[in-house]
């Protein structure tokens, strides 16, 4: 049985409804019945899919909820949007007059007399929704709708010329988003080849080089930053100079995908600027245990961290201290 605290699904899997609410000819409710499909029909009133099929089945008949006298048809019964009527109602109204009231702003003279004209659309949506005067109602939109037949026409043929526009804009977005899209990972992708092609090289000279290790590193480094210099520029000159792409609504920033720490061209990897000592006066670390010189550890590991740390980048200066 459902819950009627938190209703049923609608149809269509957008949202909840009302388990109270009941069919106003047979008095079923969607509590007893969970599948019962509700329709409202051209005069705003609700029936259930029953009682449509069994009032109906012979054609045309009166509106069964008292007080209407609206000829109703089985077709004209239609799925509800809104689950308050009243809301359902006006947007339909405004749906309907939208084809025909659709003056704009250049179509007057001064700005009083267009917000005249809003003001007339807005009078007849109150008089259709709340059925004021609705024979006097109908024929002020009959009459407006002969008298400005051109300009009904134009503007109607404009707004589908916009749809179509923006329609080819947002198109055209898509598409050249996807390519960027698949320009940045077939770079990303050769960037990635190229670093294991470049890590290969340095073992290899490491390993077969009479070389200093550190003149190795040294020379590979500064060519893997020149690489990368020219890497960058290209993927700035094929996106317009623009470092970054919008992929939907997520930024993806090209500089953080491809500038990823090399610990082989790391500019930090022989810091020689100390001379570590075999013993300090230090009273901050513990005295070693028994357990800890079981375990393998040595003083001398935290000392010589501590050292790497401090010194790791005191000789290096960035573009802004080396103009200095």
């Amino acid at each position: 049985m459902t819950s009627r605290l938190t209703g049923t699904k609608t149809p269509n899997g957008k949202g909840f409804q009302d388990p109270d609410e009941e069919c106003p000819v047979c008095r079923n409710t969607r509590y007893l019945t969970p599948n019962m499909r509700l329709l409202v029909s051209e005069c705003y009133h609700k029936m259930c899919q029953s009682c449509i099929d069994r009032l109906f089945a012979n054609g045309a008949t009166e509106c069964p909820i008292p007080g209407c006298k609206k000829t109703l048809r089985k077709i004209s019964f239609v799925e509800p949007t809104f689950e308050d009527l009243s809301v359902e109602k006006e947007v339909r109204i405004r749906k309907r007059l939208a084809s025909q009231f659709n003056k704009r702003r250049e179509d007057f003279n001064s700005p009083k007399e267009y917000n005249d004209y809003l003001e007339m659309v807005e009078q007849l949506v109150w008089n259709l929704n709340n059925d004021i005067d609705p024979e006097r109602t109908k024929a002020r939109i009959e009459s407006f709708a002969l008298e400005n037949k051109e300009i009904i026409a134009k503007n109607a043929r404009k707004q589908s010329e916009e749809e179509e526009w923006a329609s080819r804009v947002q198109d055209n977005e898509r598409k050249k988003k996807q390519k960027n899209f698949e320009e940045y990972t077939n770079k990303l992708a050769e960037e990635k080849k190229a670093k294991e092609a470049h890590k290969a090289e340095v073992i290899e000279l490491l390993a077969n080089s009479t070389e200093s290790a550190k003149l190795i590193l040294k020379k590979r480094g500064i060519a893997r930053e020149r690489s990368n210099i020219r890497s960058q520029d290209s993927i700035d000159n094929d996106n317009g100079g623009i470092g970054e792409l919008w992929i939907g609504l997520d930024k993806v920033s090209q500089e953080e995908e491809t500038q990823e720490f090399d610990p082989i061209a790391s500019e930090y990897m022989d810091i020689d600027h100390y001379t570590l000592k075999d013993k300090y006066y230090d009273t901050y670390l513990p005295s070693l245990s028994q357990i800890m010189r079981a375990g393998g550890y040595n003083p001398r590991f935290t000392y010589e961290r501590s050292l790497q740390s401090a010194f790791s980048g005191i000789f290096s200066f960035t573009k802004s201290e080396e103009s200095l």
